[in-house]
């Protein structure tokens, strides 16, 4: 056992010397060869140990960095639409303001459209029949106890904002008096809405439109000119009311 184990260690010394004398290396050549062996061994040993797990917490601080600078861009952007919205809701609410400007109280401003259809009447020539009202008052912002109401589930019902008056009458005229009429109505002073306008007929049916016991003529603005009826449904709006301290 000895023998064959001195007998391989010999022969592997031998084979060492053959290749360095092959070689034909100085000893300051072999020592100069094994330092660069050595100075090869530490560099690689240290790029493994501190070069690489470096670079590695590089990548992770950099992948940080993109994530965090990702938040930081959505932050940007949701503060700006914050103040775009801030901006809208204050453009919105300046013009609600000016738009309940224009609102009349309801107890002054239901007298006045009527007088007004009834003056734009006589201006153009044109006859106001029988007219319907139907009054619609706001939704109650509070309950009896003076607490806020809550928004109704129902999708169905249009919440009532502010109080309305709908008026359903006929017009009689000739074409260009109704159109005339038509045009001064919708650019009243008070709000309203125009909702429908509906043929009814010529001179025929005319009569059917008067108010009852009238003995009005039409005026026409030609002798060619034919009469016609026009049922007119419209809603105007007015104030809400003022709340009462109770």
């Amino acid at each position: 056992m000895n023998l064959r184990q001195n007998f391989s260690l010999a022969r592997i010394t031998e084979g060492v010397q053959r290749t360095l004398s092959g070689m034909r290396m100085s000893v300051p050549e072999l020592v100069f060869l094994l330092s660069a062996l050595v100075f090869t061994g530490i560099v690689i040993f240290f790029y493994l140990s501190r070069v690489q797990p470096l670079k590695n917490e590089i990548i992770t601080l950099r992948e940080r960095e993109v994530e965090l600078q990702g938040r930081i861009d959505k932050l940007k952007t949701d503060e700006k639409k914050r103040s775009e919205q801030a901006s809208n809701a204050g453009k919105i609410l300046d013009s609600l303001s000016r738009f309940e400007g224009f609102l009349k109280p309801d107890e002054r401003g239901m007298t006045q459209i009527i007088n007004e259809i009834d003056s734009l009447g006589s201006s153009h020539k044109v006859i106001i029949g029988d007219a319907s009202y139907k009054v619609d008052q706001s939704d109650a912002e509070t309950d009896e106890e003076g607490n806020p109401k809550q928004e109704s589930a129902s999708k169905d019902k249009k919440p009532k904002i502010y109080p309305a008056l709908g008026i359903d009458t006929t017009v009689i005229g000739d074409y260009p008096n109704l159109r005339k009429f038509l045009f001064d109505l919708e650019r009243s002073k008070q709000f309203l809405i125009i909702n429908s306008v509906a043929f009814q007929g010529e001179a025929d049916n005319m009569r059917r439109a008067l108010p009852k016991g009238s003995n009005v003529q039409v005026q026409l603005s030609s002798p060619d000119a034919i009469p016609v009826s026009l049922k007119i449904e419209l809603d105007t709006y007015f104030q809400k009311p003022v709340a009462r301290n109770q």
